[in-house]
């Protein structure tokens, strides 16, 4: 999450300023007609276009250097840029991480299949999933120290964009999605992802307003409202799962589910889609879903996971329905910038402002739901442990039964010096961080993957094939 850091940078612009623009949005209030363009009906005639195949995990092909049998998951959490430096260190030390698979040189960077990522940890994966290894020599100038959050600013109180944020239909998350896509995107869409056809493929989650409930940008998510992914920018979906409440305004989705009579939805969407699909069908009573920062259902970005080792009895299994067929690895690294408790509040005997309290409670809520997702996803994975070892007994041609697991877990928390640690963890959840602590976050971050008991068995495994 981004949390109040920018909300602060918003009340502390100079007063003149900010008041003769709030003036200005009250007397144009309601007179805006600004809307965004929104998502389109899966229907919608494209005879001028070129056909582009769905996104869909099934549909991308091995990457040069990728080898099935070695299936890799990154899950990046939210924590504003703090997440996004923290994850990009982690790519760096895969880059730098060289294997050697069927006889082939080649590093885990090549092997990742799958890039998850909410709020802050969502910029990361998307730009990877977009631009690959162009990542380590742009990804820092235009984004980790770059002047972002400054940029955004200046939108947000920007006398030009009065106007637009005038508009019931337009806010201050929309200037988000703007500026990443001038900064970061540059008008790449998830048809641009299906054209291209190739690992990793990217699953960024929001959270629906109204459920409280995680709601993914795939197809299969965008199925149950009988809409089109391929049209949808890449901006807009990072935009959505950073979109902190009251901070940030929600990106609203279109829902076409009453036109969707000729299109099969049974079978097509992952289980928790499915599960949750009751909740989208009426589209009368929802034509319009509201979207926020997805670290509020899932900050560590696993809940596809989870869902997925829940339904791993069905026929067909998650892993061979995702298009997987000869696997004999599995790796989830899960990489976790959470920040830890504030304890400079305890240091002081002086009441604590509104801010500090509104800070710690969100800070302590948080991380709360994550131990709660940390133990969940610990129990799943062991529950899927011994189901492997029972198949391996009782079916030797189950594909799952021959399946090594490895749950490899890079946390802030973790950081062999409790000193640097509790700094790090210390850092603001904003779009805004000094150079220094950007390269000591990308260091911790390779250190603690480096140091990993589970990573370092599964590199020891890998050597030994």
């Amino acid at each position: 999450m981004t949390g109040l850091t920018i909300h602060n940078a918003i009340v502390r612009s100079p007063c003149l300023k900010w008041f003769g623009m709030l003036a200005i949005g009250a007397l144009l209030s309601g007179c805006s007609t600004m809307r965004p363009p929104l998502n389109q009906p899966l229907n919608q005639p494209t005879s001028s276009e070129p056909s582009v195949a769905e996104y869909r995990l099934q549909n991308l092909s091995l990457n040069s250097g990728n080898s099935d049998k070695l299936v890799v998951i990154l899950t990046f959490s939210g924590g504003g840029t703090r997440a996004a430096a923290f994850a990009y260190g982690v790519l760096n030390e895969l880059k730098n991480t060289p294997i050697r698979r069927m006889g082939e040189a080649t590093t885990l960077l090549d092997e990742i299949d799958v890039v998850a990522g909410v709020s802050g940890g969502s910029i990361t994966a998307a730009y990877f999933a977009a631009f690959g290894e162009e990542i380590f020599r742009s990804f820092e100038p235009k984004f980790l120290k770059s002047e972002f959050q400054g940029g955004l600013m200046s939108r947000i109180r920007s006398l030009g964009n009065a106007v637009q944020l005038s508009s019931p239909w337009f806010g201050r998350g929309h200037l988000l999605a703007e500026q990443l896509d001038e900064d970061l995107f540059h008008g790449a869409t998830y048809g641009d992802l299906a054209t291209r056809r190739t690992r990793p493929f990217l699953l960024v989650t929001a959270t629906d307003l109204t459920l409280g409930s995680g709601f993914e940008f795939s197809q299969d998510q965008f199925d149950i409202l009988c809409s089109r992914l391929d049209k949808v920018p890449l901006a807009v979906a990072v935009a959505a799962s950073s979109a902190v409440p009251l901070v940030l305004s929600p990106i609203t989705a279109r829902n076409f589910a009453k036109d969707c009579t000729q299109f099969p939805l049974a079978g097509r969407a992952n289980p928790r889609v499915a599960a949750t699909a009751g909740a989208y069908l009426d589209s009368e009573k929802r034509p319009y879903i509201h979207l926020v920062d997805g670290g509020l259902s899932d900050n560590l970005a696993v809940r596809w996971i989870i869902d997925n080792i829940e339904h791993s009895d069905e026929t067909p299994r998650p892993i061979e329905r995702n298009g997987f067929r000869d696997v004999d690895k599995l790796i989830i690294i899960n990489v976790n910038a959470e920040q830890g408790p504030n304890m400079s509040l305890d240091r002081s005997d002086k009441t604590p402002t509104i801010t500090d309290v509104v800070e710690a409670v969100s800070s302590a809520s948080l991380s709360r739901r994550s131990r709660e997702t940390r133990e969940i996803l610990a129990s799943r994975m062991e529950q899927w442990r011994e189901k492997l070892r029972r198949a391996s007994r009782t079916d030797s041609r189950a594909l799952s039964s021959s399946i090594d697991l490895y749950v490899i877990d890079v946390s802030l928390q973790s950081h062999p010096d409790p000193r640097l640690r509790e700094k790090l963890q210390s850092i603001p959840t904003s779009f805004a961080l000094a150079h220094d602590e950007v390269d000591k976050l990308v260091a911790a971050a390779r250190t603690i993957l480096r140091d990993s008991d589970e990573f370092g068995r599964l590199l020891r495994e890998v050597s030994g094939q």
